[in-house]
């Protein structure tokens, strides 16, 4: 898992990328094995990865409800699949 720090903004997880980027969190959709399933914020991109090119709108966090400034693990997820096919991110 990448790690990544937490930051809370209005009604927005913003998570802060070790290498760069950010990524916008809206509402926490599920949790599974501790990790908190979150949709992207409706103004964040989507991800996509080759060959097929899903569409990824969730990224797996742990922990599930992170205080700002905390440091989390991220991946990006599909809701409902387990854990061995969860995406590290790579930004």
């Amino acid at each position: 898992m990448m790690r990544a720090l937490a930051e809370r903004a209005t009604k927005v997880l913003v998570i802060r990328l070790e290498k760069g980027g950010v990524i916008n969190l809206e509402r926490q959709v599920s949790t599974s094995n501790g990790y908190g399933i979150w949709e992207y914020h409706r103004s964040q991109s989507s991800t996509m990865y080759r060959p097929d090119f899903t569409v990824y709108r969730h990224v797996a966090i742990k922990p599930a409800d992170p205080q700002a400034g905390q440091q989390v693990s991220v991946a990006i997820c599909l809701p409902g699949t387990p854990e061995n096919e969860w995406k590290l991110l790579n930004s």
